[in-house]
């Protein structure tokens, strides 16, 4: 590398990314359009320009405290005094380390879902995170079974108007992580390590219609304007968990008649004075094996069938967790105990084309089943769980049901242990659902088990890991009824992963420094006064139905906990 190198600026975790991006093994500028080279080596890509954009966030957060919000001074200027030059991941990551104020400065999520098909199904790059996600299972022609799963992860690294004051547009303002994944049936699971690139490449594209979310080459393109269906899917990486890395790759084509499933409140999950997510999903994605491949250890692999679901959504005051936009409901946040975070969330497809989707937040009361690195797994957790249920002819109902966890597993994999090390942190591994009248008698009872046997954990690029997987869908007779997907967030402490990623020393301090603050005695009495005034009280108690008639649980899980 000399001086005169136009690509010195970028570092090779960066070079590394692109050409992941690109298809390429090594990073080779020759293989690169003129248009993409000019914008790799221009000044907004520089990692001094992540770091100055980044410090100018930090800077108007220390300048424009929130009401009612622990004091994250310290915090932020010591983000400051490391952040002088950032790689685009630990820009990303910095952005992931902020306090309950992060929410500041992104759109709000408005009181009423209202979505509007198709053209809602485009990337929101104003709000704070969203993701495309498509999972499923299919069969090749080698009478193999797969689990898939891919995922465009979207963060927008700035508010936009500061990202204004920089001259960046929504689209240069966004981190675009590639999460993907292929299990084998009774083999193993594999997960690319993940591919994040950086708007201010060139290498980002969103569309409305036709629909497009891309990364260089890892792409879903909708194949007809003004439809999203059918769509294509193309990504491929590298696993890097075991002694010899693993290529894996897909092209699939998937086509569904089935109409968009609201989750949550129409679609709100929750919208809460200007924050949470809209969310819907669409379910039944069915295979045309005449136009699907997937390439795994070497092996080309035509697929004859395939089942699979499609989720968008996006939000601002979800990653990073994140204050609502209002007053009294930041005052009142401070008067109760704060949550663990994390979720378990399930879609389950059943012969006959019926689908169940449910979720559970998780809440004080299992923190045994949490965080748990111990010898022996945790016992059985039993929770109560809110779904949906689409019938064969598209309706859908409210469901609630329970949801007992027999069976754990300790995941000991990685995608690439230099950079996302094992945690060693229990896992749910079968999960036994039971659901009242709304649902059907052959599936008011069935299990999920995993098609592989060494668990399927996986991590963020931000360092966050989770276990994500196909199951086997068996009724109360153990008869295969259908596939589904399983996903088990924030069971994992990897706060030290997240410093390392984000440029920080991991120390005992540094970490003491990053756990969510507690309100202060002083900042609940203030909360309390504030809220003690009669119209406070009036506001917060509209506020607060809009919230609940719009998806928010108001059980043990706080809104932003």
């Amino acid at each position: 590398m000399t001086a005169s190198d136009p690509f010195n600026e970028l570092d090779q975790e960066t070079k590394a990314s692109i050409a992941g991006a690109l298809w390429q093994e090594h990073f080779d500028p020759a293989r690169f359009e003129p248009g993409v080279r000019s914008q790799l080596t221009d000044a907004k890509n520089s990692n001094r320009a992540f770091g100055e954009r980044t410090r100018a966030r930090l800077r108007y957060l220390l300048d424009h405290p929130d009401s009612f919000t622990p004091d994250y001074t310290e915090r932020y200027e010591t983000l400051i005094s490391y952040a002088d030059t950032l790689t685009p991941h630990q820009a990303y990551e910095v952005a992931m380390l902020l306090g309950l104020d992060s929410s500041k400065g992104f759109a709000k999520i408005p009181e009423a879902a209202a979505l509007s098909f198709p053209a809602i199904h485009e990337a929101q790059l104003q709000s704070q995170v969203g993701w495309h996600f498509f999972v499923g299972s299919c069969w090749g022609e080698n009478g193999k079974e797969y689990g898939i799963e891919l995922m465009f992860w979207q963060v927008t690294l700035l508010p936009p108007p500061i990202a204004r004051q920089f001259g960046l547009s929504d689209a240069q303002n966004q981190i675009l992580e590639l999460q993907f994944a292929i299990s084998e049936a009774g083999e193993r699971h594999y997960q690319a390590v993940p591919i994040i690139v950086a708007g201010t490449t060139g290498l980002l594209d969103f569309q409305g219609d036709p629909f497009l979310v891309a990364q260089g080459k890892n792409e879903a393109r909708s194949l007809q304007a003004g439809r999203l269906f059918p769509i294509r899917l193309q990504a491929q990486g590298t696993y890097r968990g075991g002694a010899v890395p693993v290529e894996l790759a897909i092209d699939l084509t998937l086509s569904s008649e089935r109409p968009p499933l609201l989750q949550g409140a129409d679609g709100c999950m929750p919208c809460c004075a200007g924050v949470g997510t809209l969310y819907y999903s669409i379910p039944n994605l069915v295979l045309d094996p005449a136009r699907s491949t997937l390439r795994l250890k070497g092996e080309e692999v035509k697929l004859s069938s395939g089942t699979f679901w499609m989720d968008h959504q996006w939000g601002t005051g979800m990653a990073p967790g994140g204050s609502p936009r209002s007053h009294p409901m930041r005052a009142m946040s401070n008067l109760g105990p704060a949550g663990p975070g994390g979720w378990d969330w399930f879609m389950a497809q059943f012969t006959g084309n019926r689908q169940i989707t449910c979720y559970r937040l998780h809440s004080n009361e299992y923190l045994d089943f949490y965080f748990q690195t111990g010898p022996t797994p945790p016992g059985t957790m039993t929770v109560p769980v809110s779904a949906k249920y689409m019938d064969e002819h598209g309706q859908q109902h409210d469901a609630a049901g329970s949801l007992s966890i027999p069976s754990w597993i300790k995941s000991e994999d990685t995608p690439d242990p230099a950079q996302y090390p094992p945690t060693g942190t229990w896992y749910p591994n079968r999960w036994e659902f039971s659901f009242g009248n709304e649902v059907p008698e052959d599936i008011r009872r069935f299990t999920m088990a995993p098609i592989v046997d060494s668990g399927q954990a996986g991590y963020f690029a931000n360092g966050a890991q989770y276990s994500e997987g196909a199951v086997r869908l068996l009724d109360a007779q153990e008869k295969d009824v259908g596939r589904g997907f399983a996903e088990s967030v924030m069971y994992a402490d990897t706060k030290h992963v997240m410093l390392r990623l984000a440029g920080l020393p991991d120390t005992e301090e540094m970490r003491a420094l990053f756990e969510r603050p507690k309100p202060s005695l002083g900042l609940k009495l203030r909360s309390l006064a504030y809220l003690a005034l009669p119209g406070n009280r009036k506001e917060l108690k509209r506020l607060m139905g809009d919230c609940v008639e719009h998806g928010l649980d108001l059980g043990p899980q706080k809104l932003h906990g």
